[in-house]
């Protein structure tokens, strides 16, 4: 607002011309209204003009953060981080040339507008170079006499992203073009100087000050033909976009010269941490990028607590509305289905809904020949249910040479499938590039069975954040087993009410564990339903220790039939567009072999024994542990098969997983067995050799884990062992078993 002062001067100079040229009309005697508006308007700009005099001078505006890094709407991969600044105040002719340019990591950028002009504007971060080269053309010396710098204008930023420079290509890049600019920021990256002189543009006249002793002082003679560069860090505290300029003083032959750049700088980095409990905080840019100058830490090493320490890096696009990443990037479509093709795949939907498989099979074969990429897919996924794995992966890339996103994802859990692990990763990338989530989830998986679990959980958090449940269960999965359990705890219950089945296992665990039982069963009941196997186990056991025997055999019945290959992986689940819920695993972990182990012990209880082994057979072949032992059981004590029993004990010795008290009853229970063989009256004694054996090998593995505990029977078993071969004339054999002997510190008989 004017002061006083200078509203009583534009009065002054308003009244006075108004005055006079009234005079003046009134006494000529002119009455037309063009001459007495002509008057007024002249007093009018009088006034106007003396008031604009008079007003103080311009101040600049407080600097004020903007909300919290609301501004980065987009990340771009910076190429050119070294930008050159316009020179004002020089004429053409002058002895030496000068450049000024900026390079700095982090830029934010400002989209075309009226107060920008037709190209958007990039704003680098504080404590970035400033870099000032000066070179003397001619014979003469010059002088850079001063440095001067100043703030002129605090101004909000309203920006469309923020680009920034790659150190490396990230672990993870979701698409090929933005691939190809990181590559080549990669690059255009190098480590910024330390600089000479800081420019710090917060201290009223912004100071331009030297570093420490070592940095060159002013004035600086650079001497003919020579040139000198000197490194400036520009610094602000300021969120705001803060325009400076820096002003120089050169003098040359007598003369001397100001030269003057206008520049910007901002502290706001458009970036923010998130917390887990809720919440964000703006990212400094020396946590982005150590080596952007800091006054405060000036002996800090680059690197130091920056982003090379960071676990992994993810580039990918964000969706407009910040809602997740990929979303806002448009995407091919699956080629059109052709008429012809749509009217088989309709008749195969129609087919497969009403149990037909074979019918649907032939319709989704005639419209994928036809070419349906989504009847191709349907086939091959009716084939992978029906553990034709060869024949899956066939429809499958049939489906993905016309762009059906989720044959990428099935592609990968199919290489998985087969141990190609290398193949796996490619299609699950090809999924996630196609913005298929259920890529995301199971290329976590593949990672995390590799040990790498920060890459998993990071791929973990990006699909479940947005949508993919069986990624929310993974990663709740792995964080209970890093004690972050009421993470896990809130992952699972979401996850759960969003339909997936293992998550819902996990919730009745949950509630079971705070006694309420009637919830438990709920959820263990719903994830049965959905054709969770372990479900279908947890349900069953739910069931028999309530005393409702009939259901809980009804429940593992269901859960033993879907037992599959017991060399494969289990869990693989028909699947929609988007993608589908597994686990991998050996099979002996699987729900269904766990059922029927379960289902086997019921039938024994209930006297039918015939029923018992079928499942206990069944269990063993998917590895399960105790069902080996019991089947090696029964084939001795039922059925006199002394090769089958040595065959399932063998299988048992082998398992790592087998119970130390288990291997050593087993262990035992060989070497009475192969005392019991040994009649004496028979050099060779196979049968006998052949239990005696196992029985060694049985308690190398116990003694192995506890020496003092099984020193003593494992010398006795080798003792005889020694005995049976010297017998049979495998001398060599027998030597060994001495010298094993003697190791354990007992001499052989």
């Amino acid at each position: 607002m004017a002061s006083a002062p200078a509203l009583r001067g534009a009065a002054l100079t308003t009244l006075l011309p108004l005055v006079l040229g009234g005079a003046v009309l009134l006494a000529v005697g002119a009455h037309a209204w063009p001459a007495w508006a002509a008057v007024v308007a002249v007093a009018v700009v009088s006034g106007a003009l003396t008031l604009r005099r008079t007003a103080p001078p311009k101040r600049l505006a407080t600097a004020t953060r903007p909300a919290p890094d609301d501004s980065g709407a987009a990340v771009y991969a910076m190429q050119r981080p070294v930008r050159e600044v316009p020179t004002s105040g020089l004429p053409n002719d002058v002895p030496y040339t000068l450049k000024v340019t900026t390079r700095s990591h982090l830029a934010v950028v400002v989209p075309p507008g009226p107060e920008t002009g037709a190209e958007a504007v990039h704003i680098p971060l504080t404590g970035h170079n400033l870099v000032f080269a000066l070179t003397a053309e001619g014979p003469s010396d010059v002088t850079l006499v001063r440095l001067k710098a100043r703030a002129t204008q605090h101004a909000s930023i309203v920006a469309a992203g923020v680009s920034m420079a790659h150190r490396r290509v990230p672990d993870m890049v979701y698409s090929p073009d933005l691939l190809e600019s990181i590559q080549r920021s990669v690059e255009a990256f190098e480590p910024l100087a330390r600089p000479d002189f800081e420019v710090r543009l917060d201290d009223g006249p912004g100071a331009v000050r030297p570093v420490d002793e070592e940095a060159p002082s002013l004035p600086l003679t650079v001497p003919g033909g020579g040139s000198v560069t000197l490194v400036l860090a520009p610094v602000t505290e300021s969120g705001a976009w803060v325009h400076w300029r820096l002003d120089a003083e050169i003098a040359c032959d007598g003369r001397t010269y100001t030269p003057s750049w206008d520049l910007t700088v901002t502290a706001t980095t458009g970036m923010a941490t998130y917390h887990p409990g809720g919440g964000r905080t703006s990212t400094p840019v020396r946590e982005l990028y150590p080596d952007h100058w800091d006054p405060a830490a000036p002996d800090t090493e680059p690197g130091a607590g920056g982003a090379e320490q960071r676990a992994f890096e993810v580039a990918a696009h964000v969706a407009a509305d910040g809602a997740g990443v990929l979303r806002g990037v448009p995407r091919p479509g699956p080629d059109p289905e052709p008429p012809e093709s749509l009217r088989h795949r309709k008749t195969g939907d129609r087919h497969l809904a009403a149990g037909r498989s074979c019918e649907a099979a032939d319709a989704y074969r005639a419209a994928a020949q036809a070419g349906s990429g989504r009847a191709a897919f349907a086939l091959g996924t009716l084939l992978h249910g029906q553990g034709d794995l060869a024949g899956a992966e066939r429809w499958y890339e049939r489906a993905a040479e016309r762009r059906f996103t989720a044959a990428f994802n099935h592609l990968g859990m199919a290489a998985l499938q087969r141990g190609d692990t290398d193949g796996a990763e490619r299609w699950y990338r090809r999924a996630m590039d196609a913005g298929d989530w259920a890529g995301a989830d199971g290329l976590g998986a593949l990672l995390a069975g590799r040990g790498d679990t920060a890459r998993a959980e990071t791929l973990w958090k990006l699909a479940a954040d947005n949508g993919q449940p069986n990624a929310a269960q993974n990663l709740a999965v792995l964080l209970n087993r890093q004690g972050r359990t009421a993470e896990a705890e809130e992952l699972w219950t979401r996850a759960a009410a969003a339909g997936n089945a293992q998550a819902a296992v996990h919730v009745g665990f949950l509630r079971h564990e705070a006694g309420n039982l009637k919830e438990a069963e709920r959820w263990w009941r719903e994830s049965a339903e959905r054709g969770n196997s372990r479900g279908v186990y947890y349900l069953g056991v739910f069931l028999s220790r309530a005393g409702r025997v009939d259901e809980a055999e009804h429940w593992w019945r269901e859960g033993a039939a879907r037992l599959g290959d017991p060399q494969g992986s289990t869990g693989f689940r028909a699947a929609t567009e988007g993608g589908f819920s597994y686990t991998l695993g050996p099979a002996a972990d699987s729900g269904e072999a766990l059922c029927a182990y379960e289902l086997a012990c019921l039938l024994d209880e209930k006297g039918d024994r015939d029923g018992a082994e079928h499942w206990w057979t069944a269990a063993a072949r998917a590895g399960h542990n105790e069902a080996v032992l019991r089947v090696a059981q029964v084939a001795m004590n039922d059925h006199d098969d002394l090769d089958g029993c040595l065959h399932w004990l063998r299988i048992a010795v082998a398992d790592e997983r087998t119970p130390v008290e288990r291997l050593a009853t087993a262990a035992d229970a060989l070497y009475r067995l192969a005392g019991g063989l040994y009649d004496g009256t028979r050099p060779g004694n196979p049968d006998a050799l052949a239990a005696c054996a196992l029985a060694v090998d049985a308690y190398e593995r116990l003694h192995g884990q506890d020496v003092s505990a099984y020193a003593q029977p494992y010398a006795q078993v080798l003792d005889f062992y020694s005995r049976l071969n010297r017998e049979a004339g495998e001398v060599a054999v027998a030597d060994a078993a001495d010298r094993r002997l003697r190791a354990l510190g007992v001499r052989p008989r």
